[in-house]
């Protein structure tokens, strides 16, 4: 069972980084409520007691990021925040793509490390996590040996493009914009009106990506921060 921590009118969960066990990562359920700076301070005692190192946050909003700053948490990464209004079903991809199954996480993980670097890629428990934070997901992949998948959610009328990678041996080969516009077109099939994606700052090929499909910056953007705890 994953641990929960509860504050005054808030909760998160915990689980370990990926490929850095000793740091936390706390996934807040609602960033419309936000815990109290004494919460997480008391979270942070608890993590340490636990032999956590740091902990960090998943992508925060800017009124979530001023209140953990208050608690002592910086910036580890910047982020830009795109959306999508209301896809189309007439999208056209040259490469085909299939389903992603739970049993092919681990190479999908070993494909997130070669894109993005230990410091960021997610673990194959990871993946099972991003698939399960939306009621309804869809997991994609081409290439063979799997080269660049996909995971895309749905929570009423948004849609979520939730990851990317693709391996770099296998990059500026279409696979990438295939996987977008399959999740675009599976989005536009429920009716949905709006799309959001994020990528860092530095990201320049992923932003002329998802701006060549359609995608639109927004003026927010998203951080993501750490916490020592020793």
């Amino acid at each position: 069972m994953p641990l929960v921590l509860r504050g005054t009118g808030s909760a998160c969960r915990v689980q370990p980084w990926s490929f850095q066990p000793d740091i936390a990562q706390l996934v807040m359920y609602q960033q419309q409520r936000l815990p109290a700076v004494a919460d997480l301070n008391r979270w942070a005692d608890r993590l340490r007691e636990l032999g956590y190192t740091s902990v960090r946050t998943t992508a925060l909003a800017t009124s979530a990021g001023l209140r953990v700053e208050t608690a002592g948490f910086h910036t580890i990464q910047e982020l830009i925040l795109l959306e999508h209004r209301r896809p189309t079903r007439g999208y056209a991809a040259h490469v085909a793509t299939r389903r992603l199954h739970v049993a092919q996480h681990d190479e999908a993980s070993a494909v997130d490390k070669a894109a993005f670097g230990q410091q960021w890629a997610l673990d194959a428990p990871a993946l099972a996590a991003v698939c399960a934070a939306t009621p309804r997901h869809r997991g994609r992949a081409t290439g063979t040996p799997l080269a660049a998948y996909a995971i895309s959610g749905r929570d009423a009328k948004q849609g979520f493009l939730q990851r990317l990678a693709v391996h770099p041996a296998q990059q500026r080969q279409g696979l990438g914009r295939a996987l977008v516009l399959d999740s675009l077109q599976w989005l536009a099939r429920w009716r949905v009106q709006r799309v959001l994606v994020n990528t860092p700052v530095d990201n320049d090929a992923a932003l002329a990506l998802y701006e060549s499909v359609g995608f639109q910056r927004l003026s927010e953007h998203l951080r993501m921060y750490e916490r020592a705890l020793a």
